[in-house]
């Protein structure tokens, strides 16, 4: 049986190895533009829109020093962002430090890596959408600030930007909101506009800049290259889409 001193080294010794690590925490947000819809003063057009649903396929989540050395990999899942946030992702031990760098990935690519659903109201017109989207994107965060202290919990948001479906253009700025091309989309008038719908109305004849993102000929193709600019940390901060 050990002796006292013995013991005590033991105690201390746990005591110091539970204290020489930090806890990275790993939550997703939708804000308020998911969970409460978006308001008539935020479309150009006059627009609104709900979100009935907004499910994510996250695929991964790293925090990595400067060097790109992984520090730690957070368990991550799938979450609908309807429900009520922030919402934990996973979290997992690292070493303090402090970092700049969170990558993430949504997807894998398969058909639903990201669902939406719900509805978008222009005047007295309303229509319904549920739409699936591949859309396998990693995304790269930096500079960032996390300061991880040993013992210490610190907590990085993966938010994710639901208004970027309703952007009128491809421009690295971004765009303004609008909402009637997609009741317009509503081709036999059923109040449902679907992917297929959309891939029927060219781009050329809504007159939505595509910038320098080649390939993007109808509609379709162009919400669907929205859907992957929805990644973004900590609220604003801003992601680069990885495209290697």
């Amino acid at each position: 049986m050990p002796t006292v001193d013995k013991l005590s080294v033991l105690f201390f010794s746990t005591l110091l190895c539970a204290c020489s690590s930090s806890e990275w925490v790993v939550t997703t947000w939708g804000e308020e533009f998911i969970e409460d819809g978006i308001a008539v003063a935020d479309f150009e057009d006059g627009c609104s829109a709900t979100y009935d649903r907004f499910e994510v396929q996250f695929a991964s989540a790293t925090l990595l020093e400067v060097d790109e050395t992984v520090v730690g990999d957070a368990p991550v899942s799938r979450v609908d962002l309807v429900e009520a946030g922030p919402q934990q992702l996973g979290t997992v031990e690292v070493r303090p430090g402090d970092y700049q760098r969170v990558y993430y990935e949504i997807g894998p690519d398969t058909d639903d890596a990201v669902r939406t659903a719900g509805t978008v109201t222009c005047g007295g017109d309303t229509v319904t959408f549920d739409w699936s989207f591949s859309a396998a994107t990693r995304y790269r965060c930096l500079p960032l600030d996390i300061s991880a202290a040993a013992g210490d919990q610190v907590t990085t948001e993966l938010t994710v930007h639901g208004d970027h479906l309703f952007f009128d253009s491809l421009d690295e700025d971004g765009g303004l909101l609008r909402g009637q091309a997609i009741v317009d989309a509503d081709a036999n008038e059923d109040g449902s506009v679907t992917l297929v719908e959309l891939e029927a109305v060219r781009i050329t004849d809504l007159g939505y800049p595509v910038g320098t993102v080649v390939g993007i000929d109808h509609f379709a193709d162009f919400v669907g290259h929205l859907v992957q600019s929805v990644g973004h940390v900590n609220g604003e901060g801003h992601c680069f889409v990885d495209d290697a």
